[in-house]
């Protein structure tokens, strides 16, 4: 499974993060990039209208609630969750090149500050108008980790297990050439996933 690049966007209120976001969104879907968008806020807000069926729903004692349309599915999961349950539930919906977060605090993922705010943990660069640079930084992460995706990649009971480079190469070339040996198995194996 392909590991999404996570960048986060943080700033004060109004200094444009959230156009940021959707021109960075505009530009690399245009690309091909598949992406996914978060916005994490401290406001008490929701996405469902009052009055309406998915609210009355949610009124009613609806922990989850779906609505399908002709146009789009959308889940309504009334519970906070941390941005590494947020991650994996949106891998779960399928495969993306890029993650991309507003109002990211968590210490681990990558951020880029937006205006004049203290800098946060981990962060890589304050935009100043530079969009072309933000792409550029953006596609070459994108880049080194689809170089990356011809690693090995094990998860024991839905975790990630961090693997030195001698480890990972004895389970891939140990898998493949098990796998060789099966009728029906292609010379060239690029991907195999193997879950029990």
């Amino acid at each position: 499974m392909r590991k999404p690049v996570i960048f986060g966007f943080y700033g004060k209120s109004k200094t444009g993060k959230t156009s940021l976001i959707v021109q960075i969104t505009k530009k690399l879907s245009g690309e091909g990039y598949k992406i996914a968008t978060v916005k994490i806020t401290d406001k008490k807000i929701s996405m469902d209208t009052v009055g309406k069926d998915t609210w009355r729903y949610d009124q009613a004692g609806s922990k989850l609630t779906v609505l399908s349309s002709p146009i789009e599915t959308a889940y309504l999961l009334k519970e906070n969750k941390n941005i590494d349950e947020i991650i994996q539930n949106i891998q779960v919906f399928g495969e993306y090149d890029l993650i991309l977060i507003e109002g990211a605090r968590d210490r681990n993922i990558r951020k880029i500050r937006i205006g004049n705010i203290p800098e946060r943990e981990n962060t890589l660069m304050t935009y100043k108008d530079d969009f072309k640079g933000i792409i550029k930084l953006i596609k070459n992460e994108v880049n080194k980790e689809s170089e990356k995706m011809k690693e090995l990649i094990v998860k024991v009971n839905g975790k990630q297990i961090t693997l030195t480079e001698f480890p990972s190469e004895i389970i891939k070339n140990t898998i493949i050439g098990m796998l060789r040996s099966l009728k029906g198995v292609d010379e060239k194996i690029e991907n195999v996933e193997i879950k029990f």
